[in-house]
């Protein structure tokens, strides 16, 4: 397994009530009493990161278990629905995650898809409950929708390529899933959906004390109820350490957009209460375009997705350009992960070199039938289009909200739209349109987010 570096580190487990226990680890000993619920805990300080493997040794009076071959480096979670799911043997690249694969620095976690009705101590016991591995080609492959989430993988072999540390990966994804089981019953609040859920899972609780309880594990997606994947597949890891997190969801709420900031924002607050770092990174994927039954009802997601990560401590990843409009789970996962990466690097590791994304907007100014965007880019760089072919997907509208195409001109971080078709424009957007190919980029090659900005 891998331990989180540069934090303390929880460390717990199970016994009998009242047995002394004492843990063991790089030097450290840390010591805890077992509760009377049979549980025990204990924490280690800050560890530096370690390449070597070493034991972690966990002593009772009537026990002694030993976990082998611990690493230190970072840790991070990778959660969502079916696009995180998707695994490196059924995405795109994998002769190259093949070659990238043989990594002992690297190791998995591979959550199975579970629900539960009340938060759980342990992981299934049918499942033989996750083991961590480390990564080799085989392993890589091995369980889940086609092996270990290839979104997931891609990001963790670069993130450990130019670390140089230890990466422990924790996939916890449940295909289909909506965000609503993914968060738990305390942070269902804030919003009147949330609430609406929060009231749903108490009164299932009371009626559990008469009988069974309506939330009994279910076995396909749609059933599954708020909370109850949270229960099953977050609550057992806790309180581990993280780096941080990763987010791949929203199809399923896709036509439901307007609690969806609320809901996401409620799972990065969860996740960073549960483990006691109130400021995880938590960075989420856009969803990559598609034919849903309504375009504007993407629209309304990517809406949802912008405004949900716009905290210090959180980002979105854009996939505007990685979709198939005929397929939900596009194959281009290598590019997802990556862009992941330079996401993370950017901000949780400060590297400056590294384009955390492409241009973002920073300032619209309009005028008579025309608008001027300005841009915070890469490294300070002129705006730059990814083909060299002038730039696509913008279009000025008035008060009526009829957008009409813009002849664009780039000059240093400035973009200079004009359209005489609009005289008196209040609107512009970039890609915000299902099927758009748009092309501006930076030196750092990523490209810009899709928007629609109104005055």
């Amino acid at each position: 397994m891998i331990l989180q570096r540069d934090v303390p580190v929880p460390v717990w487990g199970f016994g009998p009530p009242g047995e002394d226990v004492q843990v063991t680890f790089a030097s450290q000993v840390a010591e805890a009493r077992v509760n009377r619920d049979g549980r025990w805990a204990a924490q280690f300080g800050p560890l530096e990161a370690s390449r070597q493997g070493q034991a972690l040794t966990v002593r009772s009076r009537s026990r002694r278990v030993q976990c082998r071959d611990v690493l230190v480096g970072d840790v991070w979670l990778c959660a969502g629905q079916s696009n995180m799911e998707l695994g490196v043997g059924l995405a795109d690249h994998l002769d190259r995650a093949l070659v990238r694969a043989d990594q002992p620095l690297l190791r998995l976690l591979l959550v199975q898809k579970s629900s539960a009705p009340t938060p759980q101590a342990h992981f299934p016991v049918a499942a033989a409950g996750p083991r961590w591995t480390a990564c080799t080609p085989r392993t890589m492959l091995r369980g889940g929708w086609g092996g270990f989430s290839a979104v997931a993988f891609h990001f963790g072999a670069r993130l450990a390529q130019e670390l140089g540390v230890p990466v422990g990966l924790i996939q916890a994804a449940y295909g289909g899933s909506r965000a609503a089981p993914f968060i738990p019953l305390y942070a269902q609040r804030g919003h009147p959906a949330l609430t609406a859920d929060a009231a749903e899972i108490r009164a299932a609780d009371r009626t559990a004390r008469e009988g069974p309880h309506p939330f009994a594990p279910f076995d396909e997606w749609n059933t599954l109820k708020p909370g109850t994947a949270w229960n099953a597949m977050i609550a057992p890891l806790l309180p581990v350490a993280l780096r941080g997190a990763l987010w791949y969801q929203g199809e399923s709420d896709v036509g439901d957009a307007g609690p969806y900031a609320a809901r996401l924002q409620a799972f990065m607050w969860a996740l960073r209460r549960a483990t006691g770092q109130p400021h995880l990174p938590v960075y989420a994927a856009q969803l990559a375009p598609y034919r849903y039954a309504s375009d504007d009802d993407l629209l309304a997601l990517w809406a949802a997705q912008q405004a949900a990560t716009r905290s210090a401590h959180s980002g979105l990843v854009c996939t505007a350009d990685l979709g198939d409009l005929n397929d939900i789970h596009p194959l281009r996962k290598a590019e997802v992960g990556e862009r992941f990466a330079d996401l993370a690097l950017h901000r949780a590791y400060g590297r400056a070199d590294v384009p955390g994304g492409g241009p973002d907007l920073r300032a619209v100014t309009f005028g008579p039938g025309r608008a001027t965007l300005t841009f915070c880019t890469h490294m300070d760089s002129a705006l730059r289009t990814l083909d060299g072919g002038a730039p696509r997907g913008f279009a000025l509208a008035g008060p009526d909200g009829q957008f009409a195409p813009a002849v664009v001109r780039l000059r240093g971080q400035r973009a200079h739209l004009r359209c005489p078709d609009v005289p008196a424009p209040t609107q512009v957007r970039h890609a915000w349109q299902v099927g758009a190919e748009p092309n501006l980029t930076d030196a750092g090659g990523l490209l810009a987010t899709p928007f629609l900005h109104v005055r």
